[in-house]
């Protein structure tokens, strides 16, 4: 198995490898016996002080694994695939720069004098991969999360993140570094001062591909115009409150067979106004690769949101999921994809839960029952949620579609998506999140004895703009 070597980390570190995080001691020099496909290593470095009188021999505080880390410094963290191939990947933290470098990037003597000792630092100076995932499920949750889709997909890994897989917590997306670049010029030329944030970057540095990406290659996605560029009328009405067309649009962007059709900046790829407008969208045999790039940005971006805390990333990930999930008639013509999404939001659920402490419960738990902290009080709300129970909405939604379907292409693997979604229902049923219209939003509660017994009136408002029922609901009049 592959080993990880970590030089330089100061002591006392917050260090992680997939959902496993642990606080380094003096004697940490990396992991080892990591397991064959894609990962993600990151740590935050701190200046919390470590006895050195301590005679303790641990590697890696198992016992206490977020002691003395903190969550106020930027994080560092990198991809890197493990194979029988690659016995060991050696990265060094240069504390000047604040970098993290790669082999070539490390002085020739550092890398002999490594490989001299590498039984050495097997023994006494790598913490064992197994001994980090504790409860079990971390393992199987981002297999399934993250190594399965990345492993299909690298060459997203490589345009979002550059060459080397690397990325921090402040890294931005191109056209979020060219606006900013644009303001600042703006600024500096209307007041003719001194520009604030440093001096301006060598234009060799952009063209030279051997250097590290600076921002983050992400597909851009408008979300404020989701229809053809010639749309008018119907058609657009249509495609700006069902986002099918922007969605299959992004396919093609991402299918090399098509993208090499596509003038610059354009998005008028679809069909012509009365075949896009009765529905007739590209069929999924024809986007294979843009599917999955789409499914593999969205993992990416996901495990830049939660464990790096990228804002970036954030933004892309509710843009990604939004699209998707208000793609009524993609689910049609591209019900594989909607199959492979159901499941990967369930992943990064449970995945969610196992970085905050909560262990993912198993499929032959009680339906009804809700286990655990509710995910409003978990970083799901944080990060995932928005504070506003917005992936709650979009799920909500993405059902009331579904139960609408009656004719697709493929009627098993609508079968198949209508499985996955029960199966993400009743997950999120367990903590605390109801998919359906089957709820109360008026109603009676009693309350315990220790808070003085007693009942009260109860509505819930949360959802209202949701619920197209009663006085005041729509009516679709035919003329």
């Amino acid at each position: 198995m592959t080993s990880l070597i970590l030089l330089d980390l100061p002591p006392s570190s917050f260090c992680a490898i997939d959902l496993a995080s642990f606080t380094t001691a003096p004697r940490f020099r990396g992991i080892k016996n990591i397991p064959p496909g894609i990962h993600f290593c990151y740590f935050s470095p701190t200046s919390d002080p470590i006895d050195p009188s301590s005679t303790e021999s641990r590697i890696t505080d198992l016992d206490n694994p977020t002691l003395n880390s903190s969550s106020l410094h930027f994080r560092t963290g990198f991809f890197f695939t493990a194979s029988p191939s690659v016995p060991y990947i050696i990265k060094k933290w240069c504390s000047k720069t604040e970098a993290l470098l790669s082999e070539p990037d490390i002085p020739s003597i550092e890398i002999e004098n490594i490989k001299k000792n590498l039984q050495e630092i097997y023994r006494g100076h790598l913490s064992p991969y197994e001994k980090l995932q504790v409860p079990e499920e971390k393992l199987f949750v981002w297999n399934s999360l993250v190594s399965t889709t990345l492993s299909k997909s690298q060459a997203t890994l490589t345009r979002i993140l550059g060459p080397g897989w690397g990325c921090e917590s402040t890294r931005e997306t191109k056209w979020e570094k060219e606006e900013l670049d644009e303001a600042i010029r703006s600024k500096t030329e209307i007041t003719g001062s001194r520009k604030m944030f440093g001096p301006e970057k060598p234009s060799d540095t952009e063209s030279d591909p051997s250097k590290e990406r600076e921002s983050l290659d992400y597909t851009q996605i408008n979300l404020k115009r989701t229809w053809p560029l010639d749309a008018v009328g119907r058609e657009r009405t249509v495609w700006a409150r069902d986002r099918s067309w922007v969605l299959t649009d992004i396919f093609r962007k991402l299918s090399p067979k098509y993208g090499e059709r596509q003038s610059e900046g354009s998005l008028a790829t679809a069909d012509s106004t009365a075949k896009s407008l009765s529905g007739n969208l590209p069929s999924s045999g024809d986007t294979e690769d843009g599917q999955a790039a789409m499914l593999a940005e969205l993992s990416i971006s996901f495990v830049l949101t939660v464990l790096l805390a990228n804002y970036s990333s954030a933004v892309q990930f509710k843009h990604i999921l939004e699209i998707s999930l208000t793609a009524g008639e993609a689910i049609k013509s591209h019900t594989k994809f909607f199959v492979k999404l159901v499941g990967l939001i369930e992943d990064m659920l449970k995945a969610a839960r196992l970085v905050v402490g909560e262990k993912a419960e198993s499929d032959d738990e009680d339906d009804e029952e809700a286990v655990g902290i509710p995910v409003e009080d978990t970083v799901l709300e944080e990060f995932v949620s928005g504070g506003d129970a917005w992936l709650i909405k979009l799920l909500r939604g993405f059902n009331r579609e579904l139960k609408d379907i009656d004719e697709v292409k493929d009627k098993k693997e609508l079968d198949k998506l209508k499985e996955g979604f029960e199966k993400l229902e009743r997950f999120c049923r367990r903590v605390g999140w109801y998919l359906d219209d089957q709820y109360v939003r008026k109603g009676m509660v009693d309350l315990p004895p220790e808070e003085g017994g007693g009942r009260i009136e109860v509505e819930l408002e949360d959802m209202e703009g949701e619920d197209e029922r009663g006085e005041f609901a729509p009516v679709i009049v035919e003329l």
